[in-house]
């Protein structure tokens, strides 16, 4: 077997960059597996070439790997793969991607983390290693987990990685009772949340939304249209209208409706002869659903990543049940006085913002508002 080039970190990581970025274009429509990146490149005298690439498909398949080594074809012999996750070692459809890469004839794989799916983990790497293929693994691990925190927290914790999304005002507020729909943010936030919207399996909101907002929950940018996420909608006593704007949009992206074990059958029944499927789940104490189930279930449809976008009450229970990955606050200097509904439900936004369990990533101004990105620390 040819011998690869020359092992430089800096290089490593920077092609592993690329490949995260690679993986990240199919973020969304990858699930139920995880969206991963690879690159595969040689020498060429004294420079280095990129010989294939790919992304995992939508829906799941062919994986990364696969794509790229079919793109390189001869010229993966003697090269080095870049994967962003360590490569399949279980059978499948069409066989283990770490055994399609030693058949292939690559000769070092460099990957960003092992696979903690208990069918791969660390056998995908030690298949490559039978075959004498050179590993290295570790590689940007931090910016991978943050990558594929969907897949990590379907196979380690039986749910999707939930994101929570808060518009708030200078003083905390989402909206206004008892008035028309309150735009808190201003148009770039609007657009940047749309394009949040692409890189998520699902955007999950609470009846109280609906009722108050009528949204359709779909991705309205020009040229994204298509990448509309599934919909959920949490509705324990199954009061969603079935005139809602919503089910004019059923063409765009399924619709889920969860309702409790004491929501009326003639409901139940009007919202299923409207286009959504109707999904019931226990309730826990004051007719509110079982998050835990909830997830739970989708994460046995395959879901990874989760949006959640809408709700003063939905936010706060999810919090309060810990399962909150991460949290998008977009705060805008309009001050919303009498009437103002608390962005938590009487939750404070410290809750998030001053607590031990979230770390402050990111902040992105955008227009007059500004965007924070949160991480869960442990």
């Amino acid at each position: 077997m040819p011998t690869p080039q020359k092992i430089d970190v800096e290089f490593d990581r920077r092609v592993m960059a690329a490949a995260l970025r690679l993986g990240l274009t199919t973020q969304g429509r990858a699930h139920p597996n995880p969206a991963v990146g690879c690159i595969i490149v040689r020498d060429a005298g004294e420079d280095r070439v990129v010989v294939g690439s790919g992304a995992t498909a939508p829906g799941g398949r062919p994986h990364a790997e696969r794509i790229a080594l079919a793109e390189a074809g001869e010229a993966a012999r003697g090269a080095t793969a870049y994967v962003t996750l360590e490569p399949c070692a279980h059978e499948s459809k069409a066989g283990p991607c770490a055994g399609a890469l030693a058949a292939a004839g690559v000769a070092r794989v460099v990957t960003a983390m092992a696979d903690p799916d208990p069918r791969t983990s660390g056998a995908g790497h030690a298949m490559l290693e039978d075959a004498g293929i050179a590993v290295t693994t570790g590689i940007l691990e931090e910016a991978a987990r943050r990558a594929h925190s969907g897949h990590i927290a379907r196979v380690t914790r039986g749910r999707p990685h939930v994101t929570l999304k808060l518009a708030v005002s200078a003083n905390g507020m989402i909206g206004r009772r008892d008035s028309e729909r309150l735009m808190i943010s201003g148009p770039p936030a609007f657009a940047a949340v749309q394009v949040m919207r692409t890189t998520f399996d699902a955007v999950m909101v609470g009846i109280g939304t609906v009722l108050a907002d009528d949204p359709q929950l779909t991705v309205r940018l020009p040229g994204l249209e298509k990448r509309t996420p599934a919909r959920i909608i949490l509705d324990a006593h199954a009061r969603t209208p079935p005139s809602a704007r919503i089910f004019r949009t059923q063409s765009d992206a399924p619709l889920k409706i969860f309702v409790g074990p004491d929501a009326p059958s003639a409901n139940i029944s009007g919202l299923a002869a409207a286009g959504a499927e109707v999904i019931a789940v226990p309730a826990l104490a004051a007719g509110k659903l079982d998050l835990v189930d909830v997830l739970a279930r989708l994460a046995d449809a395959g879901f990874t990543r989760l949006f959640a976008e809408g709700g003063a009450e939905v936010g706060a229970a999810l919090l309060a049940a810990d399962l909150v990955d991460e949290v998008v606050i977009v705060r805008a200097p309009l001050v919303v006085a009498e009437g103002g509904v608390p962005a938590l439900a009487g939750t404070p936004l410290s809750a998030v913002e001053a607590s031990p369990r979230f770390r402050l990533l990111d902040t992105v101004p955008l227009g007059d508002d500004v965007m924070r990105f949160y991480w869960r620390t442990a």
